[in-house]
C-alpha cells in the first residue's frame, strides 16, 4: 500500500494528464525498462509484492539508478498507477459512459442494462488491473480523493440526472428516490464484479443475462411499466 500524505492536495486531472505524458514518453531506455517492470510486477504480485528492489532487478537496473529517475516508490508508482487508468480503460471511455447514462430509453430495465453492458466490458478487458486499483481505493486516500472527482463528474451525476428524467416522465415512482436508486445501481455493479472477477472467476458467466436479469428485478421494485 502507498503511504498517504494527508498535507498534499488532491490530484487534478491536468495532473492526471501530465503524469501519463511522463509515462508514455521515458526520458531515456533505462527509465522505460523502469516502468515496465513496475507494471509487470503490479500485475503478478500487487502494489506491495512490486518492490523497489525487485523492480530494478527486472528492469535490470540498480535501485540506486532507480531512485535517481523516481525518488520514492510513491513516485514510481503514481506515475504508472494514473497514467493506466487514463490509457486502459477506467476513465478513457467514461465520456462514452456518461453519455449511455444520460440517454433516453423507455424504461428502467433497458437504461440499466445499456449502460452497465459498456462499463463491464471495460472492466472485464482489464480485471486483474481493477482488481489492483479497486484495493487500492480502499487504502489511498491521495488516489481514492483524485479518482472522486472523476467518478462525480462522469458517473454519479449524469446515472442520478437521467434517474431524475426518468422519474420526471413517469417511468419511476413518485416516492423513489434517484440518489437512492443510483446507490443501488452501484451496489449491484460492485456486487457482479466481485462475483465474476474475485470470487467465481472460472465460471462460465453469460454477462448480457446476467445483467437482463438484475436489471428485470431492478425495474420490478421501482417502476411503474
Amino acid at each position: 500500500m502507498l503511504k498517504n500524505t494527508t498535507s498534499r492536495k488532491r490530484l487534478t486531472l491536468n495532473e492526471l494528464e501530465n503524469e501519463t505524458k511522463k509515462f508514455l514518453r521515458p526520458s531515456t531506455e533505462k527509465e522505460g525498462a523502469i516502468l515496465e517492470a513496475t507494471i509487470a510486477l503490479i500485475g503478478e504480485r500487487g502494489i506491495d509484492g512490486a518492490t523497489t528492489a525487485a523492480i530494478a532487478k527486472r528492469a535490470n537496473v540498480t535501485e540506486r539508478t532507480l531512485f535517481r529517475y523516481f525518488p520514492s516508490k510513491k513516485d514510481l508508482i503514481r506515475r504508472v498507477l494514473y497514467p493506466m487508468i487514463m490509457q486502459r480503460g477506467l476513465s478513457k471511455q467514461w465520456d462514452t459512459i456518461a453519455s449511455l447514462l444520460k440517454g433516453q430509453t423507455s424504461s428502467l430495465k433497458d437504461w440499466f442494462v445499456e449502460a452497465s453492458s459498456f462499463e463491464l466490458s471495460i472492466i472485464s478487458q482489464h480485471a486483474p488491473f481493477t482488481r489492483t486499483v479497486t484495493a487500492e481505493l480502499i487504502q489511498n486516500d491521495e488516489l481514492r480523493g483524485m479518482m472522486a472527482g472523476l467518478w462525480e463528474k462522469y458517473i454519479w451525476e449524469p446515472m442520478v440526472q437521467s434517474l431524475d428524467d426518468l422519474k420526471a416522465r413517469g417511468v419511476l415512482r413518485e416516492d423513489i428516490d434517484p440518489e437512492m436508486l443510483a446507490r443501488a445501481v452501484h451496489c449491484l455493479h460492485i456486487g457482479y464484479f466481485l462475483s465474476r472477477h474475485v470470487f467465481a472467476p472460472n465460471r462460465k458467466w453469460d454477462d448480457r443475462a446476467e445483467l437482463e436479469k438484475m436489471g428485470d428485478l431492478l425495474a420490478r421494485g421501482a417502476s411503474r411499466i
